[in-house]
């Protein structure tokens, strides 16, 4: 778990340290759907067995509000299996959650912080069964828009589970790394080239 986190450190320091001059046109008030896929790292109490890690596939539904400044939601699918001596069998995970989004840059390319709540229902031991569970997330990352419509994202989030149905522990982390494509519509000028003036005499 250390090194998961220590993992997330890490891609949170070089997101940050991508230099002003990456930022490109301003983007207000856009609408955009992400369809995204990855994986996610759950926890080693999470009984799972094996590693707990799992394919994930999701979708986000968002607005960018102001320069800054964004809300979404996410909805999200993870294709578990218990692998423990005792059992075995799928557990999938599916999550939903409402995040706000800090863009660095008044820009479409631009890294961001996530911060939000949502729910996670999960089957971490047959023996416990089925169970939901409040999430908060923290997540980091970088989108890059390739024409005015279309844009790629990655992303990583920590989710953190409270009140888990797990024989071991009641809460925990687990990570999500994601990337994904993005379609914009609405808003202002979002072009990621330069736009050059006419010529005057």
């Amino acid at each position: 778990m250390k090194g998961r986190l220590r993992a997330l450190l890490v891609f949170s320091g070089l997101v940050l340290a991508i230099p002003a001059w990456a930022a490109g046109q301003s983007a207000h008030d856009e609408t955009y759907i992400n369809l995204f896929g990855g994986s996610t790292f759950f926890d080693a109490s999470s009984g799972l067995g094996g590693g707990g890690d799992a394919g994930v596939v999701g979708l986000r539904l968002g607005r960018r509000v102001d320069a800054h400044v964004g809300v979404e939601a996410q909805v999200a699918a993870a294709f578990a299996q218990i692998q423990s001596p005792a059992h075995t069998g799928a557990a999938n995970q599916y999550s939903a959650a409402v995040l706000g989004n800090l863009y660095a840059f008044d820009s479409p390319n631009t890294p961001y912080l996530s911060l939000g709540l949502g729910a996670s229902s999960n089957l971490f031991d047959n023996r416990v069964g089925r169970g939901g569970s409040l999430m908060g997330v923290f997540g980091v990352g970088y989108q890059y828009l390739l024409n005015d419509q279309i844009g790629l994202r990655l992303g990583v989030q920590d989710q953190l589970l409270f009140n888990t149905p797990t024989p071991s522990s009641a809460n925990f982390n687990d990570v999500q790394v994601t990337g994904g494509i993005s379609y914009f519509w609405g808003g202002g000028n979002k072009s990621s080239f330069p736009v050059v003036g006419p010529a005057h005499p």
